[in-house]
């Protein structure tokens, strides 16, 4: 009796091929760790601009680097190899982490030491997320790559540091809101330290 028979059960559907699927598992990693350009991720992963291209370009399934995508960003590996599931990373499996706090005293950092932090309360989108206090309020700010639009950001201005709504108009013009101490400035004017992802205000008895 023959034990050749060939059959499909148990066969792993998850045997990638490395000649197609590269691309969209490559928009699927942008999207993990929040990067707007290939070029941040070539950045990211310390790779070249032609290999990335070059995986662009064939297709190429890049199964080392969706590797380090999960480690670096905890999002489930099934949805970044292959769009199903869910994409939130499994950040409610910790109870807390610890996250850098500065204070920014006189326009500088002054560093705080760390602050233990709900994760679950941090976007899935964040990358480098730090705590920093400014005037009586804490925000949660992450690391950013691109211009400036409608939003409350950590900038450095004149070499001070500052955290304050920030709104665009034409021409590369921005306004910064500071109450009777608002002003218009070019975006030239303004270095971009970080975007406020999350807003904390307290009381001081």
């Amino acid at each position: 009796m023959s034990n050749n028979k060939k059959t499909t059960e148990g066969v792993s559907r998850f045997n990638f091929s490395s000649q197609h699927g590269g691309r969209d598992a490559i928009t699927r990693m942008l999207q993990a760790y929040g990067f707007n350009t290939r070029q941040a991720l070539c950045d990211h992963l310390g790779v070249s601009q032609s290999t990335m291209a070059n995986r662009w370009m064939r297709d190429t399934f890049p199964h080392d680097w969706l590797i380090a995508c999960h480690l670096d960003t905890d999002v489930p590996l099934l949805w970044l190899c292959t769009g199903e599931g869910s994409s939130l990373a499994n950040r409610n499996e910790s109870k807390s982490i610890s996250l850098v706090f500065n204070e920014i005293t006189n326009g500088v950092f002054a560093s705080k030491g760390e602050i233990t932090y709900d994760p679950k309360l941090i976007p899935n989108e964040s990358t480098n997320p730090v705590a920093v206090k400014f005037e009586n309020v804490i925000y949660l700010v992450d690391d950013f790559s691109g211009e400036i639009t409608d939003g409350v950001w950590l900038f450095e201005i004149d070499g001070l540091l500052s955290v304050r709504q920030i709104n665009r108009f034409p021409g590369g013009k921005l306004r910064v809101e500071n109450g009777k101490a608002s002003f218009e400035c070019s975006a030239t004017d303004v270095k971009v330290r970080g975007k406020v992802i999350s807003i904390l205000e307290y009381q001081i008895g």
